[in-house]
């Protein structure tokens, strides 16, 4: 026989009991008692009765009568089999609740149930004294019982003159006592949303994919047909639930090319899937629980799709915001109407439905809880809700459909809906959404365009511009017929330098014009920070030096003669004149213990002024030097004699360790100085948590391999070593996520860059790497010859390529859910993705790496130490060695903090210079480029003390001065002004040969008339040395423009005519 849950049972009685009591009058509409009468009918799994009975008996008990009356007795008519399964529940009343006693009636076939009736009747009236009495009843299944049992013959008896009783509905109340939820039917919703979550993502995404990607014809209902039978056996998809626990709430469905119909009574049709807007809605059961998910794919959308998309998902949201304990469920609407009016898309409020989604539990839809305009019904912590957010009836209009590719099935499409449902649970801190696959239009948009298609188009356009050149050179030949045959591959040469130049020379108007915008902003930053700072920051004073406040203080062991050394209070007392003195170890510069003679010696030397202190001197003693050095009398040096060596030995090896404790103890102390405290974590309870296994951490632990786990909680991540180290990121602290997938590497990477550097072991760090490796990075390579067809050979790179690939996935995946996390707690986190095709090789550190760009960042996470440079720190970027003559050039990267040293990036290939200014143009990057390496350090020395630096003038505000880094161009603004002049004014026309010589011819006279009215003399160059850096590059800016002027081509000539 089946066990009833005792406890459960009069838990939940008790609940309805004294729910009734509280609410009689207003939502049990005035009932003296409650009949919940469950027919023999089995055909809806949702009628009310049959969900009251799983909740109550977590069985469906057909042909019952169950009486509550005010008093607190409970009453149940049945057939024996079953009272006997009541029996169980028989005197275990609690004391505490208001149900009194259960009291059981057989069904009796010798008087029809007369008897049985008669007691029912007499529960009913109570003490009406022959008054109407209200008995409370679920009016909708009244008298709709097709078998003649004890519910019909029950109900005739109501419904007899005599009976004297009103029916009422009280379908209302039991649906609010059922809306709370349990923790225990909490946790099977959440399974039963997990069961669909997991069902839409391996079972029809993976199908729809499939069919997408090979272009596969198949209908609506065979699609849903495959998903249903996911649903009834979870074992396909690899999911190990019991069978006989879970189920489908209804038939799955599919609906695409512009027939879409949302309500729950849709039916999958039998058209083949079109591919351009496809909508799924599905629902599993779970131990009786339900659940329920909707999304949208969009296939190639036009942007007004994409726009109307994104509009849906900003309901959705608006809605889930609406959902907060206390609030009444018609907020939702409003908070979905008023979305739309802001955004001004008003018109939109017709395409919504009548309900913006419904209660969830044992029942799949809850009609008397519904989220629309009327619901006066507050949230409560508890309750579970299926929320669904839908557009239907959209016009799509020509003009998208027209932007459309030609091969798009969006093109035959007039009409489309929208949708996006997802579970979500009310809880006292707000709501919780329990379906987790993504909404975002990035996770349910594909494409079915050919990749190959633009490489086509350019092909073509390539094609089409050869045709057109070809035409030109034969129209020219035709009008001016030289006698000589041209060049066609030298022509189209000739015309791509052309638009080399003119990209370049497009590029360098841009830099002038952002040059000069980027000094502006720079003058305002810096105005708005000094105002902040309003000059209150003063420099941290010497702290004076204090062992003992007194002599009485001193250690008591304290010899008259002997070196003593006090680790407590960190000093050493020495012996002077026969008296103890201390001195403070940070006063100690070193200590000597030469090797022993006929005595030992122990010479100690101290910091003093007048001498330089050096760099392991502690701050506040070298400020108190400073402080006391124009008056104060220094102790240099004391050296010390004893013929007992031992006692000296002592004293050196504890002034040695107690140096070194000293030391590490103030490296310690300006690590943390600059430390932000951090948040503590808030680990995430009764939900899954993202994490990702078998991690590598860098930077290590004390110099050890650092191996754990990785968890995304509520506020931060943990990383738990294997050895039980810790490291909590706080969502708040990271300023940039790097995700970098592995395809040339040796490892896939998740890396935070943070705002503030944290303590990882003893050091401080503000670059936190997670990595796994695909392959061994010590791998050995066998010296044997093998075949390129070596069967083991491609197993090994077959189950490499499936590595890398099931990495990638993990990671990306990883990283999706920690972005889901953070912006669910209110948090912004968004991983960046580096850009390969922009990547180029350079030497930031002491190696050549590979550098690429992300979206905020320059950097290198594969080796160490890691380069990353936060693009809105960079000022200014200035390309040095940058000459006809060199193959590669170096780039310095400018920080806004002038206190700072800038970023070096050494032999970079010239072959990447032009990729490299044209990304920075479109970063809005500044850039300039010289012929030589620059002090650095000197030009920033001189940066930070010029408080006019930014400005076009100087004190005087009169005389013209170049602004900001305009001082780094190899050209002046005013040299590059003439020649984009120059050029528009030559219009890189071609001209005849006879032309072009007579020109020539020209410019030689002109350069040789010049060449002799100048002194020009060859021993010039050597009057040069004593001039200083600014005159030479002044003179040098003077030559260059006169070789502009002249000539390049005929100024190497000249000069040696002159010479001979």
């Amino acid at each position: 026989m089946a066990e009833l849950n005792v406890e459960k049972f009069y838990e939940r009685l008790n609940k309805i009991h004294a729910h009734f009591l509280k609410h009689r009058e207003q939502i049990w509409n005035g009932a003296n008692c409650v009949a919940l009468n469950r027919g023999s009918s089995s055909d809806d799994d949702y009628r009310k009765s049959n969900v009251l009975h799983l909740y109550l008996f977590g069985y469906e008990l057909p042909d019952t009568v169950l009486m509550l009356t005010k008093d607190g007795k409970c009453t149940v008519l049945a057939t024996k089999k079953k009272c006997e399964f009541l029996e169980q529940a028989m005197g275990k009343e609690p004391k505490s609740g208001s149900v009194k006693k259960l009291e059981l009636l057989v069904k009796s076939k010798a008087d029809n149930n007369a008897s049985n009736y008669e007691t029912l009747l007499k529960l009913a009236r109570g003490e009406s004294n022959g008054e109407a009495v209200k008995i409370g009843l679920i009016k909708k299944e009244f008298k709709t019982d097709p078998k003649d049992g004890v519910v019909m013959g029950w109900e005739k008896k109501i419904e007899e003159p005599e009976s004297n009783l009103e029916v009422v509905d009280c379908t209302h109340g039991l649906s609010m006592v059922m809306a709370v939820k349990e923790q225990y039917e909490l946790d099977l919703i959440k399974k039963s949303s997990v069961l669909s979550n997991k069902v839409l993502k391996h079972s029809f995404i993976k199908d729809i994919e499939d069919v997408i990607e090979n272009n596969k014809t198949t209908t609506h209902e065979t699609i849903a047909e495959q998903i249903n039978a996911v649903i009834e056996d979870p074992s396909k998809i690899n999911l190990k639930v019991p069978q006989d626990l879970v189920q489908s709430c209804y038939f799955p469905i599919i609906q695409s090319g512009g027939d879409y119909d949302f309500k729950v009574s849709a039916t999958s049709n039998s058209e083949n899937v079109k591919f351009d807007i496809i909508t799924v809605m599905l629902g599993s059961r779970y131990s009786n629980y339900c659940s329920n998910i909707g999304r949208t794919l969009l296939i190639d959308p036009p942007k007004q799709v994409q726009q109307m998309y994104d509009t849906l998902l900003g309901v959705h949201d608006a809605a889930l915001k609406a959902m907060v304990p206390g609030k009444p469920l018609k907020g939702v609407y409003a908070a979905a109407v008023k979305y739309l009016r802001d955004e001004g898309k008003e018109n939109l409020v017709s395409s919504l439905p009548k309900a913006l989604g419904f209660s969830v539990g044992l029942d799949f839809r809850d009609g008397n809880l519904l989220l629309n305009a009327k619901s006066t019904v507050p949230f409560k912590a508890g309750m579970v809700f299926n929320l669904a957010v839908s557009f239907s009836g959209l016009t799509l209009s020509s003009s998208a459909r027209a932007s459309a590719n030609d091969e798009s099935a969006v093109k035959n499409l007039s009409e489309y809906g929208l949708v996006v449902a997802d579970m979500v649970a009310i809880t006292d801190k707000g709501t919780d959404i329990m379906t987790k696959f993504g909404r975002d239009r990035g996770d349910i948009s594909y494409s079915m365009l050919d990749e190959d298609s633009g490489d086509d188009d350019e092909e073509s356009d390539e094609d089409d511009a050869d045709r057109k050149l070809a035409k030109k050179i034969a129209k020219e030949e035709a009008d001016a017929p030289s006698g000589g045959r041209k060049s066609s591959r030298l022509a189209a040469n000739a015309a791509s330098g052309a638009a080399d130049v003119e990209g370049v020379a497009e590029r360098e108007r841009k830099q002038i014009e952002l040059m000069a915008r980027k000094n502006e902003e720079r003058l305002r930053e810096l105005a708005r920070s000094s105002r902040k700072k309003g000059g209150d920051e003063k420099s941290k004073k010497a702290e004076e030096l204090e062992a003992y406040k007194s002599t009485k203080n001193l250690p008591d062991n304290v010899l008259p003669n002997q070196v003593k050394v006090d680790m407590a209070n960190q000093c050493v007392i020495l012996p002077i004149c026969g008296n103890p003195v201390p001195f403070h170890i940070s006063t100690i510069k070193n200590v000597v213990l030469p090797d022993p003679d006929n005595a030992a010696y122990l010479r100690i030397n101290f910091y003093t002024g007048g001498m330089a202190v050096g760099k392991d001197c502690p701050e506040n003693t070298s400020k108190l030097v400073q402080k006391y050095a124009p008056y104060a009398t220094f102790i240099r040096e004391v050296t010390f004699r004893s013929l007992d060596s031992h006692s000296l030995t002592t004293a050196f090896r504890q002034i040695s360790e107690l140096r070194k404790r000293a030391r590490m103890k103030e490296i310690q102390d300006q690590e943390e100085a600059n430390l932000v405290k951090q948040d503590k974590l808030v680990r995430t309870k009764n939900e899954r948590v993202p994490r990702l296994s078998d991690l590598t951490m860098r930077p290590v632990f004390a110099g050890r391999k650092t191996q754990g786990n990785l968890e995304s909680h509520t506020n931060g991540l943990r990383f738990i070593s294997t050895r039980g180290e810790i490291v909590d990121i706080m969502y708040a602290n990271v300023k940039h996520a790097i995700f970098q997938p592995c395809e040339n590497e040796i490892m896939v990477l998740i890396h935070f860059h943070l705002k503030n550097p944290i303590m990882v072991g003893k050091k401080k760090q503000q670059d936190i790497q997670f990595f796994t490796e695909v392959i061994d990075a010590s791998q050995a390579v066998d010296a044997g010859k093998r075949s390129m067809y070596d069967p083991d050979e491609m197993d090994d790179e077959q189950r490499e390529r499936q590595l890398k690939k099931r990495l990638n996935e993990a990671f990306k995946d990883f990283a999706r859910k920690v972005e889901t996390v953070a912006r669910k707690n209110g948090y912004s986190l968004e991983f960046d993705i580096p850009y390969r095709d922009l990547a180029f090789t350079g030497n930031p550190h002491k190696e050549m790496v590979s550098i690429q760009p992300t979206l905020n960042c320059l950097c290198n996470l594969t080796e160490t130490p890691f380069f990353v440079v936060d693009l809105s720190d960079v000022d200014h970027v200035h390309f040095e060695r940058v000459t006809f003559m060199s193959k590669a050039f170096d780039m310095v990267l400018i920080n806004k903090d002038f206190t700072k040293q800038p970023y070096r990036i050494d032999m970079i290939a010239n072959e990447e210079k032009d990729s490299i200014q044209e990304w920075l143009t479109d970063m809005e990057i500044s850039y300039t480029e010289g012929p030589m390496n620059l002090n650095w350090k000197q030009i920033m020395t001189h940066v930070v003390g010029d408080d006019r630096f930014y400005m076009d003038t100087e004190e005087d505000e009169v005389t013209a001065k170049e602004a900001g880094w305009e001082f780094l161009r190899m050209f002046g603004k005013d040299e590059a002004d003439d020649q984009e002049e120059s050029e528009e004014e030559s219009g890189y026309s071609e001209q005849s040969e006879e032309e072009s010589e007579e020109e020539e011819d020209s410019a030689d006279e002109d350069f040789d008339t010049e060449e002799e009215e100048s002194d020009f003399d060859g021993d010039e160059d050597l009057e040069e040395q004593g001039m200083d850096w600014e005159d030479m590059e002044r003179e040098a800016a003077a030559d260059d423009r006169r070789k502009k002027r002249d000539g390049d081509e005929d100024d190497r000539p000249a000069k040696r005519k002159r010479r001979r």
